[in-house]
């Protein structure tokens, strides 16, 4: 990967203790990884957190989400763990067309090419589609034209502090509904509100592994009831999960 081509709009790039790279976003005012090590929170908290190595052995075709794709470490980390002779279909969501078009030129060796909205590197049988614009709107309609059923889903989106609209309970909600029962979805976050949203509705929310300076992260799955220890901490709680109606519309637009 050439990182010295001339980097996307309004991101900088800072190398994480491990040696890998992130970017950080102007426009979400974060980093797109923990700054603990942008490959290795990847491997904790995606390809161990959601079980992909296991999963692939047992579905013929696994199906992976990745709720934000950044600058493609959690694609390219899962590439490089399963191999390419794995039958693997990675949907990937990105509001930014300029970081994509960035990934493209710094990996001509995927060969990718846009068709409408979607950046695609159909490399059977590892296959790519990264779905651009907002992903609350595009998402579902994908879904309409490609039914899928998700084995994992890397919920790596912007925290809910600066991108709320992907951690509420419609959200999750519409996860849920193209998931396959032994879906494991899997994130760096573990606040009581996403916990909240994800317990609501319907999913059996688990305690994760710990990364960097978080103590706990979050699993979730559709076949397990909340963890009792979870659950107590849940129903005593004031906080309310979070729901679109108490979000504003998008506070920014890609230049």
């Amino acid at each position: 990967m050439n990182l010295n081509i001339k980097l996307p709009p309004d991101h900088s790039l800072v190398e994480t203790a491990d040696g890998s790279f992130t970017l950080y976003s102007e426009l979400f005012q974060e980093a797109c990884h923990s700054t603990g090590g942008a490959k290795s929170e990847t491997e904790t908290h995606y390809i161990n957190g959601c079980q992909v190595i296991e999963k692939s052995q047992k579905f013929e075709e696994l199906t992976i989400l990745e709720v934000g794709f950044g600058l493609g470490m959690g694609f390219l980390t899962t590439l490089e763990k399963l191999g390419p002779h794995k039958r693997v279909h990675f949907i990937s969501l990105e509001l930014d067309k300029n970081l994509l078009e960035w990934f493209k030129r710094i990996h001509p060796e995927l060969k990718l090419f846009w068709k409408n909205n979607l950046l695609l590197s159909d490399h059977s049988p590892f296959k790519l589609t990264v779905i651009q614009g907002d992903a609350r709107v595009e998402l579902p309609e994908y879904l309409k034209n490609h039914p899928v059923e998700f084995h994992a889903i890397y919920q790596d989106a912007f925290s809910p502090k600066k991108n709320p609209h992907l951690w509420t309970k419609e959200w999750f909600e519409l996860l849920k509904s193209s998931s396959h029962e032994e879906v494991i979805l899997s994130t760096y976050s573990a606040s009581t509100s996403i916990r909240k949203s994800l317990h609501e509705t319907g999913w059996g929310v688990q305690k994760g592994e710990k990364f960097g300076p978080k103590k706990t992260s979050t699993r979730a799955v559709l076949n397990r009831a909340t963890d009792p220890e979870i659950l107590e901490h849940l129903n005593r709680s004031p906080v309310n999960a979070l729901m679109d109606l108490q979000i504003d519309s998008f506070p920014a637009k890609i230049k």
